[in-house]
């Protein structure tokens, strides 16, 4: 019993070191408290970004995202002829962000948008209050020019002096419907995509619209598509999903590509099975397409 006790006062308030168990072996010890107590660690619950399923796939074997299955993404080709694939790059996983919508100045109805005009390439920014009539939605940049494109559901103005000035709402022949996307190839051709019917195309810069009637296949039942231009202008695809095509017994997924500036069509669907398409990305000559909840998609060298 007093070995026990000598040992007991040892551990805990004189001794830094007691004896372990095993002979030969000693552990540190607290001075205040006896045996150290490990802390344990708070683990925070954080979003999946996106999943490694991808680049470990093509590892093989039973660990973690194995399993022996192929890899997600197969390695680019030249002469492998353009078909959708599914899952995570291999490479770097990079990230991007969406900028938050333009502050809104005020309460209710008669609140008024500003954007952010920054010179040179973002070292400084100014606030640049919009004009009342002007509340956009969106802003697109002519690659080829100067001009400033912005838009909402009503109205399409373009400002030729970065964002200080804007003309009018156009009036423009052929300019109908409510507006959903714009397209810009240079200062004379544009696209303009619209809620529930076909796109629009201008060849003069904008003072007259025409339909693109090669694809009004797509609108007959009232869907909306995007659309999305390559690097090099050449190459406009259409893509998204009818939603009413479920209920009329469809599929209503399509991805349609165009390379004579939306004369003629061509349907790259393909092997898709995803009923929940989203965004689309052009990186170099490949098409990127996001699916909600299934993966992304890729098809290597669709501009060709």
């Amino acid at each position: 019993a007093a070995a026990r006790l000598a040992d007991r006062a040892c551990g805990r308030v004189l001794c830094p070191v007691q004896r372990s168990r095993r002979p030969g072996l000693a552990r540190p010890q607290s001075l205040l408290g006896g045996r150290r107590r490990r802390r344990r660690r708070r683990v925070f619950s954080r979003p999946r970004l996106l999943s490694r399923v991808g680049r470990r796939a093509g590892r093989g074997g039973r660990g973690r995202g194995g399993g022996g299955r192929a890899a997600a993404v197969q390695p680019r080709t030249a002469s492998a002829a353009p078909r959708w694939l599914g899952g995570a790059p291999d490479d770097e996983q990079r990230f991007w962000h969406t900028p938050p919508p333009p502050q809104r100045v005020g309460h209710g109805k008669g609140r008024l948008s500003r954007r952010f005009r920054g010179a040179p390439i973002g070292g400084s920014w100014s606030w640049a209050p919009l004009q009342p009539s002007l509340q956009p939605t969106g802003l697109e940049v002519d690659p080829t020019g100067n001009g400033l494109y912005a838009f909402n559901a009503d109205c399409l103005s373009v400002s030729s002096d970065q964002g200080r000035s804007w003309s009018p709402c156009s009036q423009a022949a052929g300019l109908t419907g409510r507006l959903h996307q714009l397209l810009v190839v240079n200062t004379r051709v544009m696209f303009l995509t619209r809620v529930g019917a076909v796109p629009l195309r201008t060849t003069d810069g904008g003072q007259s619209w025409h339909e693109l009637g090669g694809c009004a296949h797509l609108f007959k039942h009232g869907a909306t598509l995007d659309g999305s231009l390559s690097w090099s202008g050449r190459t406009l695809v259409l893509h998204g999903a009818d939603l009413g095509a479920i209920g009329r017994g469809e599929y209503g997924t399509a991805v349609w590509r165009s390379t004579n500036d939306g004369d003629d069509w061509t349907d790259e669907t393909g092997d898709l099975v995803t009923i929940s398409p989203g965004p689309g990305v052009w990186y170099e000559d490949d098409f990127y397409l996001v699916t909600r909840g299934e993966g992304v998609t890729v098809k290597r060298q669709f501009e060709r």
